[in-house]
């Protein structure tokens, strides 16, 4: 048979041994707190470190090609205006639209102004496919049978 608890207890969970659950998790929090405190790394120093070597490979000459970085610019624009001319073909791109948008993507710190297309496009698409994501849930998946 089990022994009762000797300390009091409420609800049956024995007080003293809860309390010292809850000391035991809060000393742990202190420990994370005072690490966290004391670890800081400066956010700036990895950026700090690459600008001067950036400044370094100019002033000796080496210019680096970022072909990479360019290939996916293009890329992204190639998607983008597809984007575009579909809601064109729809007539749904507005252009007093895609100011307010543009506007609010600024406002937000997103300064490309591509997004507004892609928002504007998510917000006709993208009802559709989650309307449909959960009609096959419910009905094809039988996720809730009853």
């Amino acid at each position: 048979m089990i022994n009762p608890p000797a300390g009091p207890t409420l609800l049956g969970v024995d007080v003293i041994l809860a309390a010292s659950v809850l000391a035991g998790i809060a000393a742990m929090a202190v420990l994370y707190a005072i690490y966290a405190a004391v670890t800081v790394r400066d956010p700036m120093a990895k950026r700090v470190k690459a600008l001067n070597a950036r400044r370094d490979e100019l002033k000796s000459g080496i210019v680096n090609a970022s072909g990479r970085k360019r290939q996916s610019l293009v890329r992204k624009t190639e998607t983008t205006e597809k984007m575009k001319e579909r809601l064109e073909g729809m007539k749904v791109l507005q252009e007093s639209q895609v100011k307010i948008i543009q506007q609010k993507l600024a406002q937000a710190g997103y300064r490309n102004k591509e997004l507004a297309v892609v928002v504007i496009f998510a917000r006709m698409v993208l009802p559709v496919v989650l309307g449909f994501a959960g009609v096959v849930a419910l009905y094809w998946l039988e996720m809730f049978p009853e």
